[in-house]
């Protein structure tokens, strides 16, 4: 036999390679835009068995000098469903799955299979999002991020390593802010209109995006040794740091008291939902929490009337999961 004419040859040359393995295998990218049509590429070209495309936005001019699979022709167009026609060219033996759609419409149904979650998100929202659907679905996750020559890579293992939600590493507002102007889709975000553009160019996105398909390719196959949890890169000055993280017991996705009985959310007596509502959004950074409790919801101008030591839970769009909190009251 020809070894040359195989297409995974050079890669299964290295010992603790496992290509059966790999392309038995099934990623699920959230977001195809720069970063991840550069982690979708490179996990195409080495013949991952499966990959989901999760993107409901459309390809704008801007996205142009650094979102590989893109081309002018493309502009208006969605970019899951173009990344995936792209993609089946460079490599048929791959499963190729758009979904042009808005990622918290995942089904527990699509996600059985994951092994692995790579998120290339440019939002700090959307972030927080992939971090508890990781958590909740207890799936492997790699998340990047860019912000002109400065970019990081955090490898996350539910209850294991520190989430993304542990320590926060994320200081400056601009990191959260979305990297190139929104697509049609996006337009209609009230919550990412106000969000202006920030500097990114391709050759952050290439070195981001390499270092992250090659974590996804350790996490799948287990081999190596996983990035201790963070890793900052400056490109400007050529440096990479590691921050090695700790996991936070506090932490409201992956901490244990948010698992056990004794997590409690101070409220007083008679006062409004909509009160509570706040101060739980404020303490947990969230959006617009809804709170449920014996299957109902509270609305904002009721009173608090539960018993101590009831339970209510929290559900939020930053959120994959609910919370569940254990009312404790002060007097007034």
């Amino acid at each position: 036999m020809d070894l040359t004419s195989d297409r995974y040859h050079r890669q299964k040359l290295m010992p603790e390679w496992n290509q059966e393995l790999f392309s038995s295998s099934h990623v699920l990218v959230l977001g195809v835009g720069a970063l991840g049509t550069y982690v979708s590429t490179n996990l195409t070209l080495a013949g991952i068995g499966k990959l989901t495309l999760v993107d409901f936005d459309t390809i704008e001019m801007s996205n142009l000098n650094r979102q590989l699979l893109f081309s002018i022709d493309d502009v208006g167009k969605n970019k899951a469903d173009v990344a995936a026609e792209k993609l089946r060219m460079l490599n048929p033996d791959v499963q190729i799955v758009p979904f042009p759609k808005d990622m918290r419409k995942l089904t527990s149904a699509q996600l059985a299979d994951v092994s692995a979650i790579a998120s290339c998100l440019d939002t700090f929202r959307g972030r927080r999002w992939a971090n508890s659907l990781a958590v909740r679905e207890r799936k492997p996750m790699v998340s990047g991020g860019m912000y002109g020559f400065l970019g990081n890579v955090q490898t996350i293992i539910p209850y294991e390593t520190p989430c993304f939600e542990c320590q926060p590493l994320i200081s400056q507002e601009k990191l959260s802010q979305a990297c190139s102007p929104l697509g049609d889709a996006r337009k209609d975000l009230l919550e990412e209109k106000t969000e202006p553009p920030i500097p990114s160019v391709s050759t952050l996105s290439s070195i981001i995006g390499g270092l992250m398909s090659q974590e996804l390719i350790k996490l799948i196959m287990g081999i190596g040794k996983p990035i201790q949890n963070y890793l900052f890169y400056d490109g400007l000055h050529g440096a990479f740091t590691t921050i090695k993280l700790k996991r936070n017991e506090n932490c409201p996705m992956c901490g244990t008291k948010f698992n056990v009985e004794t997590q409690e959310i101070l409220a007083f007596e008679n006062e409004l939902v909509k009160d509570l509502r706040h101060r739980i959004a404020l303490a947990l950074g969230l959006a617009s929490p809804i709170l449920m409790s014996k299957g109902k919801i509270l609305t904002d101008n009721d009173t608090m009337t539960l018993a101590e030591g009831e339970k209510i839970f929290v559900s939020d769009e930053r959120l994959a999961k609910p919370i569940a909190l254990k009312i404790v009251y002060e007097k007034n």
